[in-house]
Formats: structure tokens, sequence, C-alpha cells
């Protein structure tokens, strides 16, 4: 362009005006939408929750304390024994000692040993967060262990027993 005179150069200025003219300006695509999301997100939004709770109910199981497993595979021995035998008096005294072994083995025996009747229940009462053994059926494993054998034990409901037991060894 530095060997080109003056008029020439005017000339290729007015001839890219020309041309610049017919140009039209650039046209932008819409931006980029969020919503509706793509399959892909729907997926992941469906596939986080479910990961989330299938780990935690895993690894829950996995963590469980062994006398737990144990306390709870020992009642059920209990209740099948009990459907067999129909023996409130003897399925009693064996809640209230599978109660007692499980506590100990989690808070050791110093921490259990001195309660007693009331004391024991009020106990149980608060770790399973329910009245159930001061004031419900928790409290024949109390009174029936000490009670004779041959007396009428048809008012226990021993199912309501096993419920609140279950409950009991669920929050230890």
């Amino acid at each position: 362009m530095d060997d080109l005179n003056p008029e020439q150069l005017a000339q290729i200025q007015a001839q890219l005006q020309e041309q610049l003219k017919d140009l039209k300006d650039i046209h932008l695509p819409d931006p980029v939408s969020v919503w509706p999301l793509a399959p892909g997100w729907w997926g992941l939004m469906i596939l986080i929750p479910v990961l989330y709770f299938l780990i935690r109910f895993i690894v829950k199981r996995m963590l469980m304390p062994k006398y737990k497993k144990l306390a709870l595979l020992e009642l059920k021995n209990i209740e099948s024994n009990y459907q067999a035998s129909n023996n409130a008096h003897e399925t009693c005294g064996e809640v209230s000692l599978l109660i007692r072994k499980a506590l100990v083995a989690k808070l050791g025996n110093e921490a259990i040993a001195g309660l007693v009747t009331e004391e024991w229940l009020a106990y149980l009462d608060k770790l399973s967060r329910t009245d159930c053994f001061s004031n419900g059926v928790g409290r024949h494993i109390v009174t029936t262990v000490y009670s004779n054998p041959e007396s009428d034990t048809d008012e226990i409901n021993i199912e309501e027993l096993f419920s609140a037991t279950k409950k009991l060894l669920g929050r230890l």
C-alpha cells in the first residue's frame, strides 16, 4: 500500500466503504437456557438421593455394633421360643436378661449394676424414649421374674413386650 498514490488509496477506501454497507450485524444465538433440563441432569437428580440413602443404609448396617446385632438376633430366638412354648413367665425372664446383657455390653457393668426395679424401669424408659417400661407392658420384666411361675400370666401382652424391647435395642 506504500506504493499507491493518494487517488488509488481513496478509490480503494471508497470501495471498502461501499462493501461494508452491505454487511449485516452479527446475529447471536439465544442464550443457553437452564430450563428445561437435559435428560442426563434429571437422571442425576434422581440418582444422587437414591445413592445417598443406599450408602447411608449400607454404612449404618455395617457399622451397627456387634452387641446390637447379637441382641436383636437373640430377641428373635426368644420370640420363636415363646411361639413354641407359650410360656410368658420364662419369656419375660429371658427378655429381662437380654436387655441387661445388651446394656452391659454397651455401657459397662458399673453404669447399670445398681439399677433395680423402679430405677431400672425408669432408665429403660429414658433409653427407649417411651414410658412402656415403667407404666406399660415392660413392667413385667421386673415383676414376672419374681412371681410364681404357676400364676396367671395371660394378662401379659408378649407381642407388645417384644415391640418395646426391639425399640429399646434399636436405640442403643
